[in-house]
């Protein structure tokens, strides 16, 4: 009786353990997260840019990941469109990445060939010194240029530069930009379903 006992108790414990975490698939780098979950969309930005966005196996809410598939990203081997609808489990870096809206020159017109962006709610503001922006960008990736402000300090912004921006280098700008972050995805790994 007490064997039988005790082997009822341990199959309920076995049946009430939670499954432990899936095994990384290499220990996270400085500055790394895990995220695993459910690729529910994979959006193409324009190659070799996509959004990855994931659904948390953990619960809260989607979760939209940047994935540059020219940055050496590890993935498996498998084309970036092919994770949708897959288990995964990611690894990404997070980083400030303002959202550039405008860039103006000091009488205020714009040298951004659509005239730049209405201003939101959250938008601020810069004014300084643009660098960074000698020639105009020639890939599929934008370029990164610099504003430094009155006290010194460097804002970086991602921006595809055009001749009208080339202008301006070495200039005054007042530049409207939006606080944002990127989550960057260095690992995407597919899991198979558990049986």
């Amino acid at each position: 009786m007490r064997n039988l006992a005790a082997a009822t108790l341990a199959a309920f414990v076995v049946a009430c353990t939670p499954p432990a975490a899936r095994q990384d698939v290499r220990p996270l780098a400085e500055g790394e997260t895990r995220l695993e979950g459910v690729v529910t969309k994979v959006e193409d930005g324009g190659y070799p840019q996509f959004t990855v966005t994931v659904r948390p196996d953990s619960g809260g809410e989607d979760m939209a990941l940047y994935l540059n598939a020219e940055s050496g990203a590890d993935l498996g081997g498998q084309e970036p469109s092919s994770f949708a609808d897959q288990n995964v489990i990611a690894y990404y870096t997070t980083s400030d990445n303002p959202l550039l809206q405008d860039m103006q020159r000091p009488e205020g017109q714009s040298i951004l060939p659509a005239g730049g962006m209405p201003a939101a709610a959250d938008s601020q503001y810069i004014t300084g010194m643009l660098t960074g922006a000698e020639t105009a960008t020639a890939g599929d990736l934008p370029d990164v240029v610099t504003i430094i402000d009155a006290q010194n300090v460097a804002h970086t912004f991602e921006l595809f530069i055009t001749d009208g921006v080339v202008a301006a280098n070495g200039q005054q700008v007042r530049v409207q930009y939006r606080p944002a972050v990127r989550h960057e995805i260095t690992l995407l790994h597919s899991l198979l379903p558990e049986h």
